[in-house]
Formats: structure tokens, sequence, C-alpha cells
């Protein structure tokens, strides 16, 4: 599959989601917000070299996601992965950025007692 199919699909799981949210309540619309986060990785997967703003879009876009479907763990770990490349364009690392400290203050932080 392209970039746009999977890209197509993961729109359609984000309305889903809205909708979800309104009608079915949060656990339903997060499980959308998850199959939408993926299709964006699949979208990411599947796109040809050189495709820079494409490419940060994307990523912001699976990152948030995976945001709203409450899987923090992993949208902090793409957004580092990411950010780790040097690949992305400065407005998808600046947007990064800010949802890493959205992240961050939603974990509860674990400190090791020894």
């Amino acid at each position: 599959m392209t970039w746009l199919e999977h890209h197509k699909i993961s729109e359609h799981h984000a309305q889903l989601a809205e909708v979800a949210l309104v009608e079915q309540g949060l656990q339903t619309a997060q499980k959308h917000y998850l199959e939408a986060a993926e299709a964006e990785l699949l979208a990411l997967a599947a796109l040809e070299p050189g495709k820079l703003r494409t490419m940060g879009i994307t990523v912001v876009s699976a990152v948030a996601l995976m945001l709203k479907a409450d899987c923090l763990r992993r949208a902090e770990q793409i957004a580092c992965e990411w950010m780790a490349t040097d690949e992305l364009p400065l407005f998808a690392v600046q947007e990064l950025r800010q949802m890493l400290v959205e992240i961050w203050q939603k974990q509860p932080m674990v400190i090791a007692v020894s």
C-alpha cells in the first residue's frame, strides 16, 4: 500500500474516534486513535525518500494520535526515535518537543529507592 492509502485509513479511524468520543465513550475512541496512529506509522514506512515535509507531518500525526490513544510510552518512544535521526524538518522537531513535554507531564514520576 502507498503512503496515501495508509494515511486515508488513519484519517478514517481518527474520524471514527471523534464520533466515538460523543457516542460511545473514551475507551472506544482511544481504540480508534490507536488504529489511526498505527496506520500513520505504516504510511511513514511507505513514504518515498526525500519527502521531508510529509515525513515530518506524518511523524507528528502518529505521535499526536498515540497521545490521544493514551499510549504515552509509545508516543514518547516514536518521538524520541525520530528526533534522534536528525532527518526531521525544524517544525516537526518543535512540535515533537512540545508533545514530549505534555507526555512527561502526564506520566507519573518514578523514583527508585534503594
